[in-house]
């Protein structure tokens, strides 16, 4: 895979891989669903970071935006 050629009739099999893969390491933990927030089929790559950590018994989250790597929310 190059940036020149994109595997974009890929998207919803690859997106479908990647939401079972997070159920899948979660389910020990919770049995919530994950809410989905697809992306447009091209240009939907690296454009977020994403980290979990937990204090005690509280989990938080947190995203950063590809353009200015400040967080989103927590």
């Amino acid at each position: 895979m190059t940036p020149e050629h994109l595997p974009t009739e890929q998207y919803e099999a690859q997106l479908a891989e990647k939401v079972a893969r997070l159920q899948s390491m979660m389910a020990p933990f919770s049995d919530l669903v994950p809410e989905v927030f697809r992306s447009p089929v091209s240009h939907y790559r690296m454009r977020a970071e994403f980290r979990l950590w937990h204090d005690g018994d509280d989990l938080y989250h947190i995203m950063f935006g590809s353009a200015d790597q400040k967080p989103d929310s927590r």
